[in-house]
């Protein structure tokens, strides 16, 4: 079977992760190149008439990282861009040049191969006219879209399909029902254990030292036919106590995977249950994941420690109530103890949080929730809810239309999202509430 290789290439928070996803139809991890950490090429694949099409994300680079760190970062550009047959350099539409894009434009130019240069976030007709500003990179080719609301990826993906030799137009994407789950941890809870008793060998270290995985490891596997990509991410410690740059990276990438995982095991030491690390690691989940599941690690230790389970859950629930939502399970990592189970459950909150509800259903019963329950109104602040929808793409993300968004306390954020956890079946799915403000007409 022939392959085609793009590599994808821009600064950091141009969008690229959003349309590495959009291209290759599932959501993969996109990470940096730091040095002294191993640099992870993060690949995907459109397979289209026997053609595959090779997705490579070379990375986001800052302007010092390029300045400061020249002979490792252009090494891996340069290796990356060698390797590919067509290069798609990503920038923002709403930031314009800057001195970043045009370094990376020179070096996609001295490779003298294929190239399309993307605007990114161009998601209205007014922003159309920014793209000639980009023209002074020296691209031929440019094309405007908005990776987040999903505007001329088609337009894109032809002309991708237009540089591959005597191929025709028509692309479907591998693996739709992959589901990407994180393991993720303070140091030292046994996330590795986990991961190597998943994947069946010893991938990843494993060690009593906290801190032992740098670099964030996933693999797919398929278990029960059922596709999955797991990823064991390093510990996750507090700020002010990571104290050197490679671990601060690690960190950086760890939370990359949490954001682009389906849904995120947060691995809990039954020894050390319900700390403030802990906590600060679920903020970072909460903001970034589907669904959550907490998995108290360390079940082969409940004699030898003589500890009591259920006084743990308790303990759990007591200090993180905001998490009445997340299931939690007693596994063991070591032994394989409830692993079967584990799955189960990250296989159901995936499937519920795909689940899109009739439309006129749902808006007419949150609405008549809110007339039962009218928000509290500051003076000259009264809020007025004009309706609810499911977000297609991401079906646990709610878009609620108001008069002000400024005018919503987030008490009663906190009321409509427990109306829907009351009335539909969320266990475990992290439910996302956007407030969009009417246009005055």
């Amino acid at each position: 079977m022939n392959k085609f290789n793009v590599a994808l290439i821009g600064r950091p928070n141009v969008g690229k992760s959003t349309l590495f996803n959009r291209l290759i139809g599932k959501k993969k991890a996109i990470v940096s190149t730091i040095p002294g950490t191993t640099r992870d090429r993060i690949k995907g694949e459109i397979d289209h008439n026997d053609q595959i099409i090779n997705i490579t994300d070379v990375g986001g680079f800052t302007d010092d990282q390029i300045d400061q760190f020249s002979d490792e970062i252009k090494e891996q550009i340069n290796y990356s861009l060698n390797h590919c047959d067509l290069i798609i350099m990503i920038t923002d539409g709403n930031e314009g040049i800057t001195s970043t894009d045009k370094k990376i434009a020179q070096i996609i130019r001295n490779t003298n191969k294929k190239s399309i240069l993307v605007v990114n976030k161009i998601d209205n007709n007014q922003k159309q006219y920014n793209i000639n500003d980009f023209f002074e990179l020296g691209f031929k080719n440019i094309i405007g879209i908005s990776a987040y609301h999903n505007l001329k990826i088609d337009v894109l993906v032809d002309a991708i399909i237009d540089n591959i030799p005597n191929v025709t137009k028509d692309v479907s994407s591998n693996h739709n029902n992959e589901i990407k789950l994180s393991i993720v941890g303070r140091p030292n809870t046994g996330k590795s254990t986990l991961f190597n008793t998943l994947y069946g060998s010893k991938r990843s270290i494993t060690s009593d030292i906290p801190g032992t995985t740098r670099d964030s490891i996933d693999y797919e596997i398929t278990i029960s036919n059922q596709l999955y990509n797991i990823v064991d991410t390093p510990g996750i410690r507090r700020r002010g106590k990571i104290d050197n740059f490679i671990e601060q990276v690690s960190v950086s990438k760890a939370i990359d995977y949490i954001s682009e995982s389906d849904v995120s095991i947060l691995l809990i030491d039954i020894t050390e249950p319900a700390t403030n690390q802990d906590s600060q690691i679920i903020k970072t989940i909460l903001n970034s994941t589907d669904g959550i599941i907490i998995a108290i690690n360390k079940s082969d230790l409940i004699k030898e420690k003589s500890l009591i389970q259920n006084e743990i859950e308790n303990k759990i629930r007591d200090e993180f109530k905001f998490l009445k939502f997340a299931p939690i399970i007693t596994i063991s990592g070591l032994n394989g103890s409830n692993i079967k189970k584990l799955l189960y459950l990250a296989n159901t909150i995936h499937a519920r949080s795909k689940v899109i509800h009739d439309s006129d259903k749902l808006n007419n019963f949150i609405m008549s929730k809110i007339a039962q329950n009218l928000p509290k109104n500051k003076p000259n602040q009264t809020l007025h809810i004009y309706g609810i929808m499911q977000n297609n793409n991401y079906p646990n993300v709610f878009e609620i239309t108001v008069n002000n968004a400024k005018f919503v306390h987030f008490s009663y954020k906190r009321y409509l999202e427990n109306v829907i956890r009351e009335n539909f079946d969320y266990e475990g799915v992290i439910i996302k509430m956007f407030f969009k403000s009417r246009r005055k007409k």
